[in-house]
Parts: C-alpha cells; sequence; structure tokens
C-alpha cells in the first residue's frame, strides 16, 4: 500500500477520523492510483463500449474505482467525506455525489461541515434547471439516480451531459455512487418471466461513468447486490474484460457466478478484499447485553383500551350492515350475496389496517411513561440513549399539514393522533 493522504493533521488524534475510516480513506487512494487494462471507445450516446487499440483515436483507460460495503454504523458518510476531502486538498475541487433521495443532501452536509468544510459547498444539482450551464466554480454537486435519469427534452440536454458538461471529459476528481443498488439490473437481465429491460437508473450511472473514464468512482452500498446481475452497474471493479478475474465478458461473469451459487459470490467478495477494492466492516456487538423493559399496565390505562376495544367490536359487527346500505353486499333477505366482491375486500381490509395503525399508536403511547424513566435512568448513571422510532408519522403529518389553510400557517395546530381512526 503506497498510497499517502492528504488530510489536516489530528483528524485521527482528534476523533474526526477514526483508524477504520482512515483506512477506507488509503484503499480508495490506492485505487483510483490504477487504470482497468484494455483500451475502448465510447460512443456520443455514452451507452456503447468497444474494445479498442491503444493507439486509436479516441480511445479511453477507465480508473479502476473501489466500493465501500460496511455495515449500519460504521460511518460511510464520513468516510465518503473524507475520501472527497482528501481529493479536494489534492487540487481536484469538483465532485459529484449520488444519492438515493433528495433530503438526504443534509445528511451529506452534516459529513462534510463534520470534517470542518463549509457545508453549503454540497449544492443540490436541482438548483439548476436541466438543460442550463452549471455556475459552479468548485463545490460537490449533489443529485438523486431519479434526477440522474432525465433524458435529453427538445433542446434541454439531459442531466448527464449538463454534469459532463461541467466536469469536462478530462475530469479526474471524485464520483459517489451512494446507495449504490439504486442502480442493480443497470444491463439487463433474465429473470422467471423473461428478459428484464435495464433499469433507467442503472443505464444513467453507467453512461456517467462511461462518459468520464479518468473519473475516480466510489461505490457505496451495504447491500451491493442481490444477484449478480445486479452488479452490473459495478464496471469500474474490473470485474470482467481484465486481468485479476478470469472473465472476458459480463456474460462469461454472470454465468460462471450463477453456476457457482452463493459460494461463488463468496469467494468474488474475498477476493475483492483481497485485491483491496471491496471493503466490508460492521459494528462489533462484543459485550452487548440486553434487557427487557417491562411496562405494566395500570387499571386506568386497562380501562382506556378496554373502551376502545369495545369501540371497535361495535364497528366490527355494524360492518355487515354498512356493506349492505352501501349495496356492497346484500340483505339478509335476498340470501347476503356479494355485489362488489372489489369493494367488499377493500372495506375489510381498511378496517382491519385501522384497527391494527390504531392499537400500535394507543399502546405505544402507553408505554412511553416506562420507557422516559428507564431513559432518564440511564442518563443519570452517565450512559447514552438511542432510540429507535420504527413509524414517525410523518407521512401523516404532511397530509395534515397540507390541509391547513395558508392563512393558519402562522399559528398551526395538527392532530395526528390515532383519534382519527374511530371518527372517520
Amino acid at each position: 500500500m503506497r498510497y499517502r493522504p492528504h488530510l489536516p493533521a489530528g483528524f485521527v488524534e482528534t476523533g474526526i477520523l477514526s483508524d477504520a475510516q482512515l483506512e477506507s480513506v488509503i484503499y480508495a487512494g490506492e485505487a483510483h492510483s490504477q487504470h482497468l487494462p484494455g483500451a475502448w471507445t465510447v460512443d456520443e450516446t455514452f451507452d456503447v463500449v468497444t474494445t479498442a487499440a491503444d493507439d486509436q483515436d479516441g480511445a479511453v483507460r477507465f480508473r479502476r474505482g473501489w466500493f465501500l460495503g460496511d455495515g449500519t454504523g460504521a460511518g460511510k458518510g464520513r468516510q465518503v467525506a473524507g475520501i472527497l476531502l482528501d481529493n479536494w486538498l489534492k487540487g481536484r475541487r469538483r465532485a459529484v455525489w449520488v444519492s438515493k433521495s433528495d433530503k438526504l443532501i443534509e445528511d451529506a452536509q452534516r459529513d462534510w461541515s463534520a470534517l470542518g468544510q463549509e457545508r453549503l459547498l454540497v449544492t443540490p444539482l436541482s438548483r439548476f434547471r436541466q438543460g442550463t450551464p452549471i455556475r459552479l466554480a468548485q463545490g460537490i454537486l449533489f443529485t438523486t439516480y431519479a434526477t440522474l435519469r432525465s433524458d435529453e427534452r427538445g433542446s434541454k440536454v439531459s442531466r448527464v451531459q449538463q454534469i459532463v458538461d461541467w466536469l469536462g471529459t478530462d475530469f479526474d476528481g471524485v464520483i459517489i455512487f451512494d446507495e449504490s443498488h439504486a442502480m442493480q439490473n443497470a444491463a439487463g437481465s433474465k429473470g422467471e418471466r423473461g428478459e428484464q429491460a435495464a433499469s433507467q437508473q442503472g443505464r444513467a450511472g453507467l453512461r456517467l461513468q462511461h462518459a468520464l473514464p479518468d473519473a475516480r468512482v466510489v461505490y457505496v452500498s451495504a447491500t451491493g447486490a442481490t444477484t449478480v446481475h445486479n452488479l452490473a452497474y459495478a464496471q469500474r471493479l474490473g470485474l470482467w474484460g481484465g486481468e485479476d478475474f478470469p472473465f472476458a465478458t459480463r456474460a462469461e461473469f454472470v454465468e460462471a457466478i450463477e453456476d457457482g451459487g452463493v459460494a461463488a459470490m463468496e469467494v468474488l467478495a474475498r477476493d475483492l478484499k483481497a485485491l483491496g477494492l471491496y471493503q466490508a466492516r460492521s459494528l462489533s456487538y462484543e459485550g452487548v447485553e440486553y434487557e427487557l423493559v417491562e411496562h405494566q399496565f395500570p387499571d386506568e390505562q386497562r380501562r382506556i383500551y378496554d373502551a376502545y376495544a369495545g369501540g371497535f367490536a361495535i364497528i366490527h359487527n355494524n360492518l355487515d350492515a354498512a356493506m349492505q346500505a352501501t349495496n356492497i353486499t346484500g340483505s339478509p333477505d335476498s340470501g347476503g350475496a356479494t355485489l362488489n366482491r372489489q369493494a367488499k375486500s377493500a372495506a375489510r381490509s381498511a378496517f382491519e389496517s385501522a384497527k391494527q395503525r390504531f392499537f400500535n399508536h394507543l399502546i405505544t403511547a402507553m408505554k412511553t411513561p416506562s420507557l422516559i424513566r428507564s431513559i432518564e435512568s440511564d442518563l443519570d448513571a452517565g450512559h447514552a440513549a438511542v432510540i429507535q422510532i420504527v413509524s414517525t408519522g410523518e407521512a401523516l403529518m404532511e397530509r395534515r399539514l397540507a390541509e391547513i389553510p395558508t392563512e393558519d400557517w402562522n399559528d398551526i395546530q395538527v392532530d395526528i393522533t390515532p383519534r382519527e381512526y374511530v371518527l372517520d
């Protein structure tokens, strides 16, 4: 390992980057210092790549990429920011960060600013209309896969071309494909129901890689691929058409790995790690202990629960009458035949779903006092409390906010309690 990163002094000593995170910066830099074997030509659409002689006009060589596959909690965002900063301090002041959602720009800005950098240097591509020049002298352009796949429309060039025009075809900076599994099925595949067309997001990701052969590509995903077909986007790893693996084409690679099954995928991951092209670590659970906090329902909460259960029982008992009144089912005199099977199924499904959501909210609310007491006890003992919220109710809150007239925005009062399930 010969690569030496350029980072401010004291990053590891002060805990800004851990030893493991710094290791990723070094591995990425080492991989990016090499090119894949062979020469290639790329057509004007950036879709077709063909082999070429080394001295052929227009022939290019692709720079080797690197794959970060660490599990949850390892700090992949901080490692990505470290790779970007390393290149930034070496004079590569333009970069692209592609992710799954536009809301993740806040996480990207947080990780970038945690390294002592200006957070607003991470700029959303959505700030620039499609077809207009990107007027940034330097910075990290943040975009999503959904935006990246926007094709040419009339006089407006595609989003991929817009980015290429900003970076220049000789660009040698960093392109981050965060949550890279969103590009799966980039080359199409054959499933149980026949041929599956290549995904638009996958094709857009490949076009960007083809258009910028000298870019330093980093794939980031804790779940890189569910099947071998879904690795087509990871072109820069050199899994086929090179010297590191015995596969001349992607088709040969897919066929061989499919024949080998899970064992072959394990061997592939092992070899990629041995070559320094793949890093997949997870947090250790050594010393972790589990203790259940049991909440004892007081009589008052039991009374509340029983009252709501009685209310749902009344709704349940009158559901058939409601469906008869709306002509979904016939009257008992006519044999109670189903007149609209689809509507009957939808009504019962809506009722059961509402019942489950209601009691889930109710029980969660009832257990909250015990949770608060446990958190306070842990804080008093000097521990840190980490709370995992499985369902935030964000979608319901956004629906409620959308219903509020603009003249009431200065005094917003929103009810997102489960009470509505019964009242509606």
